[in-house]
């Protein structure tokens, strides 16, 4: 029975880990081709989470082949709880913020300072328990993600235009279940840190695993985690159906090659369109057609190309487009 407990205990740690590395990874390259910064910071939550997790595997592993008899209130490592509760924090907190629109400094950096400072406060002061210090740690991070929710509800109730309510409306249920399952792990950190004694020598794998371990949060975070994946694969689904089709490997290189030169050179969205257009092939006047504007526009745009890219002629410049493939 023991083995059998001790291997799901080490499956699910493996998973968490891998599941959460994968995800912010995907997130971190959804957001290289999109630009979606909500993405960015999934991932990063994502990454801490699987940290953290990693970190508690490491625990066990260095303490495998001794007796379980740290005390059943103490916690483990608590600094390094403290950065990576910030480093969880943080990111959901910015999500919110990128979706309310809020910028100012103040509610960037200030929440996630109080946190920090009163993380270290409760740590640090004379008085209490083991038990009572480690709750209070682990249910700082349960507040933090609360407040972060009657954020974003104070944003939704306080919109003045219908096509704002709609926007906040359509993540009310995300929302709402983010909080419930807060509040579970609140009350599940609370019965098992408060209210439950050690468990006997019997049961030493099931006192280890509640000892470093919240399933509710689990829960939660493999539910955010889930968001972040299906968020980035959607993100990078629409960049995959607006990626122009090539039809042979000379276009698809031309296509590959105009952002950069584009970039490179200063080109307007425009002029990068007309860039591509000159390496095909087409002369002023097809161009012209193409666009259906007047042939002096895309003259003009020509002369602009040719001098963002120091060149002369179109000879000199799809040379130069060529080369910086």
């Amino acid at each position: 029975m023991e083995v059998v407990l001790a291997t799901a205990t080490y499956l699910i740690a493996i998973c968490l880990v891998a599941v959460c590395v994968a995800s912010s990874f995907i997130s971190f390259a959804a957001y290289a081709v999109s630009r979606k910064k909500s993405l960015l910071y999934l991932g990063f939550f994502a990454l801490a989470y699987g940290i953290e997790q990693a970190w508690i595997l490491y625990n066990e592993f260095l303490t495998q082949n001794l007796p379980f008899d740290a005390e059943w209130g103490a916690m483990e490592d608590p600094f390094t709880h403290i950065v990576l509760g910030a480093a969880m924090c943080q990111p959901l907190w910015l999500v919110i913020l990128d979706y309310t629109n809020e910028k100012r400094k103040r509610w960037v950096y200030g929440p996630i300072a109080g946190f920090v400072a009163v993380s270290l406060f409760f740590y640090f002061i004379p008085g209490i328990d083991n038990a009572m210090r480690k709750w209070l740690l682990y249910s700082l991070r349960q507040f933090f993600w609360l407040g972060a929710s009657v954020f974003f509800w104070l944003k939704y109730l306080g919109a003045n235009s219908p096509v704002e309510k709609a926007r906040y409306r359509r993540k009310v249920p995300v929302v709402a279940a983010f909080m419930v399952l807060v509040l579970l792990v609140f009350l599940e950190d609370a019965i098992v840190m408060l209210f439950v004694s050690e468990p006997s020598i019997n049961n030493v794998f099931v006192a280890e695993f509640l000892y470093r371990r919240n399933v509710l949060e689990m829960v939660l975070s493999l539910c955010v985690v889930s968001y972040a994946t299906r968020s980035a694969v959607r993100a990078l689904e629409l960049k995959r159906a607006n990626a122009p089709a090539a039809t042979d490997v000379r276009e698809r290189q031309i296509q590959e090659t105009a952002p950069y030169f584009a970039q490179r050179y200063g080109l307007s969205s425009r002029e990068e369109e007309v860039l591509v257009l000159m390496v095909e092939g087409m002369d002023n006047q097809r161009i012209a057609q193409h666009f259906q504007v007047a042939i002096g526009t895309v003259k003009t745009h020509t002369h602009h190309i040719f001098k963002k890219a120091g060149v002369a002629n179109r000879t000199e410049l799809v040379e130069k487009f060529w080369s910086k493939f």
